[in-house]
């Protein structure tokens, strides 16, 4: 059964049951899914119509004691303006000389004094259930086209590397469910000549490097069998639409701005999405994020951008009401593939395991002791779902 509010013009010859509360206003039963407009062609708003969205908001507060392990290795792909590490003082030339030293400081002066991980955790976390994890190095401000290139070229240069060092068992995870083409766990890829499967997992733009990859590049030396994305623009940033409409006629600004940004605009990525065709024998998964920014939040100002161009939008598109986003990309803009769900209270940064001290440092003092979000969870669990599906 139905429940619809409507404006009443003449009796309605479907309904079992009126109740009315004041002249021409009605609640009514109905036996027969509801039309847009009552026969009077009064606009009808149908109470189900609108899906619920799948909202994640604490499955990812706290780690399992187990994770299923993915039977192909993960290849973590940035997104814009994004990095594999970054080390800002590398090792002195004098280390050789500290002899005495705890290994923990050989470990870091021959690391690097300060180094930024950009998958800050995860990789070690995916590799500690077992998982052959690889971290892709692409142009920061590069374009979708010269990224992918970048990360097939990575693809490639590290799949020779695990062909000629690695046996499949040592590669592969979980070889007690072998394929038909599948051959002894021992032998090395160099002595198959077979494709290595991998899976990619990407953030952000990253998202879209990938499915061009997919889609456009000839990759023999891998195949690529699922991407899961994360807060990737596939429909475009309304931030990018933003700078865009900024910058037209201050040519001293749009000199310095990227390519890429024009690239992630909604107006280009639906002629993106118009050429870049999705590959059949590839699964696609998507997760998109919202948050409510405090006034401290990195992404308060994007936050406000964000919304203050939706609603823009929404003024010639009446209905299109949905603001919400991770402070670069919006919920909506996140969904390709099978949409997995909407991981609440969590900005972009937060998706790659940034969590903003500061703001934990005030939530856990005036407003909630723990965060509902640990990352590491969230690539976990992806991990398992890959295992699940036979990934």
């Amino acid at each position: 059964m139905r429940i619809r509010y409507s404006c009443l013009r003449r009796p309605n010859s479907h309904a079992i049951g009126i109740i009315r509360f004041k002249p021409k206003f009605a609640i009514r039963f109905y036996s027969e899914p509801p039309k847009k407009t009552d026969h009077g062609g009064n606009k009808v708003i149908d109470l189900q119509e609108k899906k619920k969205e799948p909202i994640i908001s604490d499955k990812f507060s706290t780690l399992k004691e187990k994770y299923e392990i993915p039977r192909y290795p993960i290849v973590l792909c940035h997104g814009f303006s994004g990095f594999d590490k970054l080390t800002f003082m590398h090792k002195p030339k004098f280390h050789n000389r500290l002899h005495q030293a705890s290994e923990k400081v050989k470990k870091t002066i021959d690391d690097g004094l300060l180094n930024i991980d950009y998958w800050y955790g995860i990789k070690e976390a995916l590799e500690n259930i077992g998982s052959t994890v690889l971290i892709a190095k692409v142009p920061p401000f590069g374009t979708i086209k010269e990224r992918a290139n970048h990360l097939n070229d990575f693809i490639n240069r590290e799949c020779d590397e695990l062909r000629k060092s690695e046996s499949k068992s040592s590669i592969y995870s979980n070889m007690s469910n072998k394929s038909k083409d599948d051959v002894s766990e021992n032998a090395t890829f160099e002595e198959t000549n077979k494709p290595i499967k991998v899976n990619l997992i990407a953030h952000s733009m990253g998202g879209l490097d990938s499915r061009y990859l997919i889609s456009k590049l000839k990759h023999t030396n891998y195949q690529v069998v699922s991407l899961t994305t994360i807060s990737t623009p596939h429909h475009g940033s309304e931030c990018a639409d933003f700078i865009v409409k900024f910058l037209k006629n201050r040519n001293h600004l749009s000199r310095v701005c990227p390519k890429s940004v024009h690239e992630l605009t909604t107006k280009s990525l639906v002629e993106f999405n118009q050429k870049v065709k999705d590959d059949p024998n590839v699964s696609y998964f998507s997760y998109g994020a919202r948050f409510n920014p405090k006034w401290f939040s990195v992404f308060k100002l994007t936050w406000e951008i964000m919304k203050y161009e939706m609603q823009l939008r929404d003024k010639t598109k009446p209905g299109l009401d949905r603001i919400d986003n991770d402070g670069i990309v919006s919920v909506e803009s996140a969904k390709w593939g099978k949409y997995i769900g909407t991981l609440d209270d969590v900005d972009h940064l937060d998706l790659i395991n940034w969590t903003n001290k500061l703001r934990n440092a005030i939530d856990s003092t005036f407003f909630h002791p723990t965060s509902k979000f640990n990352a590491i969870a969230l690539y976990l669990d992806i991990a398992e779902n890959l295992s699940k599906r036979g990934f």
